[in-house]
């Protein structure tokens, strides 16, 4: 029997660039799941498809690919951020006879905030390019001092099958090198679709992490305390008794009622997690960085962001409106890395290491992208000398548990780390 490894893959891009088509091009599978979305010809939910390929740098291996295929129209941007939190490598979707547009600038900047490190670039619809060298370049220009500058840029086109097994390569390659999705115990389930079938009950769909859940694990719904179990999981259409972290996951959990904007339950936006799982809170310390890239349209990325702003934060697959607070500035320009709090309006579960991002409250503009420093903060003396001191620990140890503990240890004076 292969061995195989589970990971996810995104897709982001501007609006009629080619994400679904390419999408349906690798995988036979079409992502457009919505008789609107067929009909106009335009993604507005979140898409799903499935990818198996060799993993070229172990033989016998095989890659299990998670597809999330994302909206590139400006009205949706909600549901791709919703959409791309959990991915290992991105799909960057730029269409040859169109070129570099502003929703190309806009999920640039998301994934950017989101910490993504692996991406392959498709340069799409390349049997329309007048000058497909002209494109290319002009694509790569576009991309010079981000964090896709040095992603392989493949010209596809989707209609013709040009370049598609080219991609596919491409994408092993990045997936070989990609380290495998941590298991720390924890699992996080953050929810992108919730639905009831009949004769089943309710079932919810997102990407694993943090953990490994077997079918009878009991789970605790966030924010709301909710409690679970799970009656059945499948993968990709297929029953399974143990979902690992990286894949993508379809819960059977029939305990759980299907919630709105009215009716508390499981919806989009809620996460599932272990029944350990910190409970929720209201406020948050975050390292917030803007970019000094503007996004065509949105005067918001080009002007200072003051303290003491309302924010709408994405988390996970959630949106939750804020209050942003500086902590050692009384604005921030773009290009700017700062410390600030976050006020939420209501308590959510967060863990340190989670990735945000910021729009202005209007939904109108991507502001910036944070990452969590203190899950759990106090909104007493934010910018004491210890404070500051124990958030700038923090930011130099994210990936280190050892620093992570000192620091809390030194502010809280628990133990005097002078003494020999």
């Amino acid at each position: 029997m292969s061995r195989k490894q589970h990971f996810i893959l995104g897709t982001a891009g501007h609006i009629d660039h080619g994400k679904s088509s390419l999408v349906r091009a690798l995988t036979g599978t079409n992502p457009d799941r919505l008789p609107e979305e067929q009909r106009r010809g335009v993604t507005i939910e979140l898409g799903f498809a499935h990818l198996t390929l060799p993993n070229p740098a172990e033989e016998g291996e095989l890659l299990e690919i998670g597809i999330v295929d994302v909206p590139g129209h400006a009205d949706f941007v909600n549901n791709m951020v919703a959409g791309v939190g959990g991915m290992d490598v991105a799909l960057f979707v730029v269409a040859a006879d169109d070129g570099w547009m502003p929703q190309s600038e806009e999920h640039l900047h998301i994934l950017t905030f989101l910490g993504v490190e692996r991406a392959v670039v498709a340069l799409t619809k390349s049997d329309l390019a007048e000058d497909l060298e002209f494109s290319l370049e002009f694509v790569k220009d576009g991309l010079s001092g981000t964090i896709l500058e040095n992603a392989p840029v493949v010209p596809v086109s989707s209609t013709t099958g040009d370049g598609i097994d080219i991609l596919r390569e491409a994408l092993g390659a990045q997936f070989a090198t990609a380290p495998s999705p941590p298991d720390f115990g924890k699992p996080v389930l953050p929810v992108d679709r919730a639905f009831s079938v009949k004769g089943i009950g309710t079932v919810v769909t997102g990407s694993l992490s943090g953990g490994s859940l077997d079918v009878g694990d009991q789970l605790t719904l966030q924010p709301s305390g909710f409690t679970t179990h799970v009656r059945a999981i499948q993968n990709h259409s297929a029953a399974v008794e143990r979902a690992e972290p990286g894949m993508r996951t379809a819960l059977s959990v029939p305990d759980l009622p299907v919630g709105s904007r009215e009716r508390p339950g499981v919806r989009r936006g809620t996460l599932l997690t272990g029944t350990e799982a910190p409970p929720p809170h209201d406020s948050i310390n975050i390292q917030v960085t803007r970019l000094e890239r503007p996004i065509p349209g949105q005067l918001g990325t080009k002007r200072d962001l003051p303290t003491g702003r309302r924010v709408r934060v994405h988390h996970g697959s959630g949106i939750i409106g804020a209050r942003i607070f500086l902590i050692t500035q009384k604005s921030l320009s773009p290009g700017e890395v700062t410390l600030a709090q976050l006020r939420l309006d209501e308590p959510q579960a967060m863990m340190v290491g989670d990735r945000l991002v910021l729009r202005d409250w209007s939904g109108e503009a991507t502001l910036g992208g944070g990452v969590i420093l203190e899950a759990a903060a106090s909104r007493k003396k934010i910018g004491s000398e210890e404070q500051i001191r124990f958030l700038r620990t923090r930011v130099s140890g994210l990936g280190d548990l050892s620093i992570l503990l000192e620091s809390v240890i030194e502010r809280d004076r628990l133990v005097d780390l002078t003494h020999e």
